[in-house]
């Protein structure tokens, strides 16, 4: 399986640099939304980290590193002008991500401005939000400058696959788990399971301050704030856990790696879902493969006990990836919600997902950036 992995990555890492402009920018033909550069290059770039070795790509790879530091305006803020980043927080903080791979270390500088910036956007007491607030601790997508208004509506608040990736920025950049921020963002992410409460199951939702972002639907007779657990936001839930210093064998981890182990599935993002909320379920089934095979892994699992028997997770998933590969290298999802119809959207998780899903069986990360 290892060379079937290999050959599949490195299609897919010639589609995705076969997407790079002369300005080292990967853009979208299919949205043009994602045309201002950092909204689909930070992603690619993490998915082509875990590429096989090939000149063609890491030469690409170098290019598209430089091309990350021009988020950052003359006084090392992010550009807030109408050349800068559509999605500033996913976009800061999965550039952080990228300039933290030691090859990248010519752009520390950069890096720490990022750094800043995710700081900056954390909905935390500097921005006047209180600890009672749902969304306190945590991170919003960031279209602007998320300072608490007098009425909270929906377009300000947080939710744990943005502060997911903002945890994951800053843990990869040192960061201490003691650090304040952290501390809130650990708060935030534990409001987002179903945890401790009668007949909690312990899976996650994608926030309990904003309703229509929970995809599986509201929990029939819960409590305010709470939601129907789903697969893409459990795996979210344990990595955030995992990254905030939290032990395997807490509690809170045991009970979502069961609701993992009980409802994994390679074909489709699982949990029980409302009859009205399917097409969502199939919108984000790449975001599923990419954050579950990172979870399973942190959670050092290599074989699942599932209802339908016993799984070996990574190699069921790799299978399931490699079968959806298109002849061009890509992989594109039918469903529009999530953008996974975007080809590079849906290649970058793919191929993230297969280079982990390539660690957990062979215990090696091939990767053209040396690590």
């Amino acid at each position: 399986m290892r060379a079937r992995i290999d050959a599949a990555l490195a299609r897919a890492g010639r589609f995705l640099i076969a997407a790079q402009g002369d300005d080292g920018a990967i853009r979208s033909d299919h949205y043009a939304y994602f045309r201002d550069g950092y909204s689909l290059t930070p992603l690619a770039l993490a998915a082509l980290y875990g590429v096989p070795d090939d000149p063609r790509i890491a030469a690409a790879y170098a290019r598209g590193v430089d091309f990350l530091v021009t988020m950052l305006a003359p006084d090392g803020r992010v550009r807030e002008d109408l050349y800068g980043p559509r999605y500033p927080l996913y976009s800061t903080a999965i550039a952080t991500i990228v300039l933290n791979v030691p090859k990248n270390q010519r752009h520390r500088a950069a890096r720490d401005a990022l750094i800043g910036a995710l700081r900056r956007l954390q909905l935390g007491p500097e921005l006047d939000w209180k600890p009672d607030d749902l969304s306190f601790g945590g991170w919003s997508y960031g279209f602007e400058l998320p300072r608490r208004p007098a009425v909270v509506d929906e377009s300000v608040t947080a939710n744990l696959s943005a502060t997911l990736y903002a945890v994951g920025a800053l843990r990869l950049a040192g960061v201490p788990i003691d650090d304040p921020a952290l501390v809130r963002a650990r708060n935030f992410v534990e409001r987002c399971q179903n945890f401790g409460g009668p007949g909690d199951d312990g899976g996650f939702f994608f926030s309990p301050a904003i309703a229509d972002g929970n995809k599986a639907g509201a929990l029939e007779g819960g409590a305010p704030g709470r939601y129907r657990s789903y697969g893409s936001m459990t795996a979210d839930g344990v990595r955030a856990l995992v990254r905030l210093g939290v032990a395997v064998d807490h509690p809170r981890i045991v009970a979502a790696a069961a609701w993992l182990e009980a409802h994994f599935d390679t074909e489709k993002n699982p949990g029980d879902f409302a009859a009205v909320a399917e097409v969502r379920r199939d919108s984000s089934y790449f975001y599923w493969t990419w954050s579950a095979a990172h979870a399973l892994r942190d959670l050092g699992k290599t074989s699942l006990h599932t209802p339908h028997g016993e799984v070996r997770w990574a190699s069921a998933l790799a299978e399931t990836l490699l079968a959806r590969q298109r002849a061009d290298g890509s992989w594109a999802n039918p469903q529009s919600e999530m953008r996974e119809d975007d080809p590079i959207v849906a290649t970058s998780f793919a191929t993230a997902a297969l280079a982990v899903c390539r660690v957990a069986l062979t215990g090696e990360y091939k990767s053209h950036a040396g690590q």
